[in-house]
């Protein structure tokens, strides 16, 4: 499938969590650099996105420095941008506020997590991003397990309220989230930090689309058949399985 052409968009991929879980585990490399079918995890994200763009990446300075992450990075997508981290933040939003200098301009803005593959056509959701009359995307999928994100739609169509960890709708998040601006993520991010609005003690990206829709953005939803979550052991045996069985 050819890729989306949407050079003057933004892709953010925040990497620079704790992995707590895979460490327990015994995995030695960062989350992000775990080997799956002989490419990192990383490698899988980026190419499954399949999209041209500015690409924008925050990691954890002791990982760019020991496993030459630029390099790495550089290869997977080359000409982006990696910002380094000293240490946890208070959650991925304010990770994501680490590109401000980046991200705060008019310019789309895609936020994708950093551990997750989705069967989908990305042309389509690029396209429908760019021609739809909506100031922000969601990729969802059919679920309920309150270890997602989920969006409600409204009557007109539009999504009427996200929340984290709770199943306000059977329309669980992928962790892929369109911008039309960027400068309204990170106004509305900050407005979230400065009502600290916090889940497990966290700020999460997904609940920044209810300060805009407070703010009366539309945002659409645009579903998706099947997301692979990559975010625990359990998650990537179950994903190694399905690779395996190809």
């Amino acid at each position: 499938m050819p890729k989306w052409q949407g050079r003057d968009a933004t892709i953010l991929i925040p990497m620079a969590g704790a992995a707590k879980r895979f460490q327990e585990r015994g995995y030695t490399f960062p989350k992000p650099l775990i080997e799956i079918g002989g490419k990192p995890m990383i490698q899988w994200v980026v190419e499954n996105l399949n999209t041209e763009g500015n690409f924008v990446f925050i990691v954890r300075k002791e990982h760019f420095e020991k496993y030459q992450m630029g390099y790495l990075l550089n290869l997977i997508a080359p000409g982006c941008r990696v910002i380094q981290t000293e240490g946890i933040t208070e959650g991925a939003a304010c990770t994501a506020l680490l590109a401000e200098q980046y991200i705060n301009n008019d310019r789309p803005l895609v936020i994708a997590n950093a551990d997750q593959v989705i069967e989908w056509d990305s042309n389509a959701f690029f396209y429908a991003m760019a021609h739809e009359e909506c100031d922000g995307g969601i990729v969802t999928f059919k679920s309920t397990h309150p270890r997602w994100s989920f969006a409600r739609r409204g009557k007109n169509g539009f999504v009427e309220e996200v929340a984290e960890k709770c199943p306000i709708s059977d329309d669980a998040t992928a962790g892929i989230y369109y911008y039309k601006q960027g400068l309204d993520f990170v106004k509305a991010a900050k407005t979230m930090v400065q009502k600290n609005l916090r889940v497990n003690n966290e700020f999460y990206i997904c609940p920044v689309f209810n300060e805009l829709i407070q703010e009366n953005k539309k945002i659409r939803m645009f579903p998706i058949n099947k997301m692979w979550s990559l975010g625990t052991p359990e998650d990537l045996e179950i994903f190694l399985k399905k690779f395996n069985s190809v």
